[in-house]
């Protein structure tokens, strides 16, 4: 797949940020976070029946409508500060690209292929400066891919989704006012003066080869994931005693990730999965509050663990993070326990014998609702993580099913995909 940029600008908002808003601080769990990428595409058909708009119009309205929105999402538009710890907001613009892409889109969707996707949004090894860069792909059969890569040191996924839906809802000429991201994280999390942070705890000073790691997605139709829950259920009333109501597909996926992806390890008696609560609901918040609003469960469990009792943990570790929680982070001692949440997996990483598992679910934000006037999207996907041992659960595009995007060094991959409980339940491997 042939992919050619044809343009390439940087969008500044359409109305200058005021001079009291140039400096955007991060909350201390912002400064928890590296700064990294977080990749997302949205694949759109073209209708030429019905569709009465053509790819450069709708780049145009893209654009236009991204300028606009950049005024109310300001911090997206600035850069990184040598402290870490603030975004320069000065309006210094978001990477704008639009390619050409010498393919049909719907060859693409039929069987995404990770090493093709990359090519279709902004996919960084280190460290980025920039906030947010777009790329609009315009394939020969007139449908469009729009990558999104926001830095996750300045938002988690619900901001993505928060920012994407005010975007689209400009570009697609919405009437209806749109609510505006409400950027006072730094408030509820008053940031520390420092904060350090690696990709690697072991040795902060050697970071994880990219080139080492593969991503490879896993698809796991509704069908499949009733299979699961009834295996679950029916290990919970052949091994234990506990009481389990309905496992949710988010669940038992991680589950069966989390004991097939310990097995792949290898002198790994012990493993961890950490994964993420998101906390405004909990806090009485709104989707729209921007910024890194979550916390990690934890879970540990011995090598020979069923899928049971690793649901049985996960919805422990679930249940502690709660409203209780959550108004003890904008307490007194907020930061500690907030910090304190994130050494928790630096500790085990550091540990020898012990496998970290990172998850983090998309699933329910909305990403298959967006909309910029060509209709909702016909497939959602993802790219390259650089992060080991992290796994990201999407919605599927067909059902209730689950999509898994996987990264593992090129070794153990290999070893999980071949895991034949895996293989039971998997549907797709790309």
């Amino acid at each position: 797949m042939k992919v050619t940029v044809i343009s390439k600008e940087l969008i500044v908002p359409s109305s200058p940020t005021p001079h009291d808003l140039k400096t955007y601080k991060f909350s201390f769990i912002d400064q928890q976070i590296p700064p990294y990428y977080i990749p997302l595409i949205l694949y759109y058909s073209y209708d030429d029946q019905s569709s009465t708009t053509t790819q450069s119009q709708i780049t145009i309205k893209l654009k236009t409508s991204l300028t606009k929105t950049l005024t109310h999402f300001y911090p997206l538009a600035g850069r990184l500060t040598s402290s870490n710890n603030t975004v320069d907001c000065t309006d210094q613009g978001v990477q704008f690209l639009v390619t050409r892409v010498e393919s049909n889109l719907f060859d693409i969707t039929k069987s995404p292929k990770i090493d093709e996707m990359n090519k279709l949004v902004k996919v960084e090894s280190s460290y980025v400066e920039e906030q947010l860069a777009i790329q609009v792909n315009l394939f020969d059969c007139g449908g469009i891919a729009v990558g999104v890569s926001m830095s996750h040191r300045i938002g988690d996924a619900c901001s993505i989704s928060s920012f994407v839906s005010h975007w689209f809802a400009l570009a697609k000429g919405s009437q209806t006012p749109m609510p505006g991201p409400v950027l006072d994280s730094a408030v509820l999390f008053p940031p520390v003066d420092s904060c350090a942070f690696s990709r690697n705890p072991k040795d902060p000073t050697v970071p994880v080869p990219f080139e080492t790691l593969v991503t490879k997605r896993f698809v796991f139709s509704s069908l499949a994931i009733s299979k699961l829950k009834s295996k679950v259920v029916k290990e919970l009333n052949t091994t234990t005693t506990t009481t389990l109501v309905d496992p949710t597909r988010v669940e038992v996926v991680t589950s069966l990730i989390w004991k097939c992806g310990t097995m792949a390890l290898a002198d790994c008696e012990v493993s961890v999965a950490f994964h993420s609560v998101n906390l405004r609901r909990k806090m009485g918040l709104q989707d729209h509050q921007f910024g890194n609003l979550f916390q990690l469960a934890n879970a540990v469990a011995k090598r020979t663990a069923n899928m049971a009792s690793r649901v049985v943990k996960l919805r422990d570790s679930f249940s502690k993070i709660d409203g209780e929680y959550a108004k003890s982070l904008t307490g007194e001692k907020g930061f500690e326990i907030g910090r304190g949440n994130f050494k928790e997996i630096r500790k085990f990483i550091i540990q020898e014998g012990v496998g970290v598992f990172k998850f983090g679910s998309w699933c329910g934000f909305g990403f298959s609702e967006s909309d910029f006037g060509w209709g909702k999207p016909v497939y959602v996907g993802n790219a390259n993580f650089s992060d080991e041992n992290s796994i990201v659960l999407m919605d599927s595009r067909k059902d209730d099913g689950i999509e898994a995007y996987v990264v593992m060094n090129k070794d153990n991959m290999h070893k999980f995909e071949e895991n034949d409980e895996l293989q039971e339940f998997v549907d797709n491997v790309w």
